[in-house]
């Protein structure tokens, strides 16, 4: 882990891979996405409405199956997966909390219903999960102009 010894670097990048972290919770949510499946065919809904709900059933839990790639720079954070990459710019960020498997990144100044769906979540490796939150919150906070609530 860095300590004080100078800025924070330029950019970061890393990968999650929830299989090698979390197999259990990567396999109970590959089954739950089958069972969802399962019971769309079996009710034999139309062919596209059965493809549109497969994948409202599924991409909720894209982030507990598909390895996400993050980075972390001076200009902000992003969370690449499967479909989507989303980006966060810093002074977008107006919280940095810990959690489990990561970091959260909120652009709300108190915990919040919110959150659930405004904030960005950072997964992070465990072994390198201290280093990494800790390069994270130099870079938010080598952020001048980002707004602290």
């Amino acid at each position: 882990m860095r300590g004080d010894a100078g800025p924070p670097p330029a950019s970061v990048s890393w990968t999650f891979d929830p299989w090698r972290e979390q197999p259990a919770a990567a396999g109970i949510a590959a089954l739950a996405v089958l069972a969802f499946w399962f019971a769309i065919a079996w009710l034999r809904f139309p062919l596209v409405f059965a493809i549109a709900l497969g994948a409202m059933a599924a991409a909720p839990l894209l982030p507990a199956l598909v390895p996400a790639a993050c980075r972390v720079s001076a200009a902000g954070a992003s969370r690449r997966g499967l479909i989507v990459t989303a980006h966060r710019a810093w002074r977008d960020v107006r919280r940095i909390d810990d959690v489990p498997v990561g970091v959260l990144l909120s652009p709300l100044s108190a915990r919040g219903w919110l959150d659930a769906t405004r904030a960005l979540t950072l997964p992070m490796p465990a072994p390198r999960r201290a280093e990494l939150r800790g390069v994270v919150r130099g870079l938010w906070g080598a952020d001048e102009g980002s707004p602290r609530g």
